[in-house]
């Protein structure tokens, strides 16, 4: 039989651990961005217009960077992160030849209705 000693340290190992096992547990966090790309001056929508996400890594292919608007300038950004220590925030690029480059940061989930504005250079 177990001392009572015993007993309280077999019980703060195994919570010792659960802690470090949901520590070290990382949690998927969706991100969702949609909106539209217009030209800042013309206000009409611009289509291909990359979309890239800043938050991937290089390892990562070409195709797993970048979508495009349609050809009514629409985006539907849907993705999935890590957020060990919660959801990161979403930062996209959105470019075009022509245009400037202009960066975003969204909070990490379920931003809708989104209108980027894009500047002639």
């Amino acid at each position: 039989m177990l001392s009572l000693k015993n007993m309280i340290m077999k019980i703060i190992k195994i919570h010792w651990l659960l802690v470090v096992s949901m520590v070290l547990t990382s949690c998927d966090c969706l991100q969702h961005v949609q909106g539209v790309v217009l030209d800042a001056e013309t206000q009409l929508p611009i289509d291909s217009v990359m979309v890239i996400d800043n938050n991937l890594t290089d390892s990562l292919s070409t195709t797993d960077l970048i979508i495009y608007t349609d050809s009514i300038g629409e985006f539907d950004f849907t993705s999935m992160a890590v957020g060990l220590f919660g959801c990161p925030k979403i930062s996209l690029s959105f470019k075009k030849e022509g245009y400037e480059i202009t960066n975003r940061k969204y909070k990490s989930c379920c931003t809708e209705g989104v209108v980027i504005n894009l500047k002639k250079k």
